[in-house]
């Protein structure tokens, strides 16, 4: 064994003969593999460097895989025979189905709404639906005052929770952070 290991560490330093390992076929392909050296046509086993008997190079039954340069492998015989590709037609294949990309409507349609409702408050056109609610005498919808506070929403009941509509020419801040944030996120998301 060490005399291998020997014979193997003076091949890969260089230093050897070819007659030192004529009588070793793993050596002889290293040689060959690593220097591109021929040591002895006899004893080399390869069956590249088999000739036919008609002498014009032609090798019989050889599939190599690749180059010996880059993989090192050779395939023989029967062991992997080369199959040829199933002829692949690429416009005969079906085409991909294309998934439907569904946009989310729900946020659109919720912006939508609140977009609606403060417009629509401006104008006064909840007082018709919720003006039953106020007392009279308190400045509620009975008395011009259609719009409702979107601060005291929950103070319908009495006159904090209604004002002048735009028709008067009133308005509130409120009312115009709601119609700018809402116009804006609409926008937003209809860009999308």
């Amino acid at each position: 064994m060490s005399s291998n290991h020997d014979q193997l560490n003076r091949l890969l330093s260089g230093d050897f003969s070819p007659d030192e390992i004529a009588n070793d076929p793993i050596l002889v392909s290293l040689a060959e593999r690593i220097y591109g050296i021929k040591i002895d046509p006899v004893i080399t086993t390869k069956p590249r460097d088999f000739v036919s008997s008609t002498g014009v190079g032609e090798v019989a039954d050889i599939t190599e895989v690749a180059p010996p340069t880059d993989m090192l492998i050779e395939v023989i015989g029967d062991l992997a025979p080369a199959m040829p590709l199933p002829n692949m037609d690429l416009l005969a294949l079906p085409p991909i189905p294309l998934l439907a990309v569904k946009k989310k409507k729900g946020l659109q349609r919720i912006l939508l709404a609140g977009f609606a409702f403060v417009v629509l408050n401006l104008f006064g056109v909840w007082s018709y639906l919720f003006g039953s609610f106020c007392q009279a005498g308190d400045l509620c919808p009975t008395d011009g005052y259609t719009r409702l506070n979107l601060i005291d929403i929950y103070k319908l009941n009495t006159g904090n929770g209604w004002s002048e509509p735009v028709q008067n020419g009133m308005y509130g801040i409120p009312d115009i952070v709601a119609v700018v944030i809402l116009g804006a996120a609409l926008f937003i998301v209809w860009r999308k």
